[in-house]
């Protein structure tokens, strides 16, 4: 009897290869592109555009050597305002930078907390409180470039999470 039981179990799983190898060769074959002796051919001639070639014409590019003077020169109007721009930055105590802020929010309490803490994280720092009416704003350093803010921005999003780096007018010592 256990034979028996052993051989109909057997069957079943010859059975089963059996039925797995025709779904897969019927699959394939339902995969397999189909071909048709029917091609798409259409002339699009019409639709080109119609490009005429004059042969009357034997040496189409002359050279013609001219005398070109410009009648627009604003090389003086240039140097002016270059002279201008020159003058401005010499005597300009700022120059674009960095800054980081670290609160942003209508509470002096808090904006007082906020720089009480940053004394407390980088005691060498001096923050500053800045005040545009209705907002209060903590700002630390003034940096030449965004690359030396970062060092100092890492340290300070331990502490306060919603800081940023702003760009800002740093003033020139």
């Amino acid at each position: 009897m256990c034979s028996f039981r052993g051989l109909k179990g057997e069957m079943n799983l010859l059975r089963y290869f059996w039925m797995v190898v025709f779904i897969g060769i019927a699959g394939c074959s339902l995969l397999s592109p189909s071909t048709s002796n029917t091609s798409y051919n259409e002339d699009l001639s019409s639709q080109r555009p119609r490009i005429v070639v004059d042969d009357a014409e034997e040496d189409p590019i002359e050279e013609k050597i001219e005398d070109v003077t410009p009648g627009h020169d604003q090389t003086v109007e240039i140097d002016n305002k270059l002279r201008d721009i020159t003058s401005y930055n010499s005597t300009s105590r700022t120059a674009p930078g960095f800054t980081i802020q670290v609160y942003s929010g209508t509470s002096r309490e808090q904006a007082s907390q906020a720089k009480a803490q940053v004394y407390k994280t980088l005691p060498k720092s001096r923050p500053e409180t800045k005040y545009e009416q209705p907002i209060y704003k903590v700002r630390i350093g003034e940096f030449g470039d965004r690359l030396e803010a970062q060092n100092v921005y890492a340290e300070l999003l331990k502490v306060f999470p919603d800081a940023i780096v702003i760009p800002s007018k740093i003033r020139l010592r």
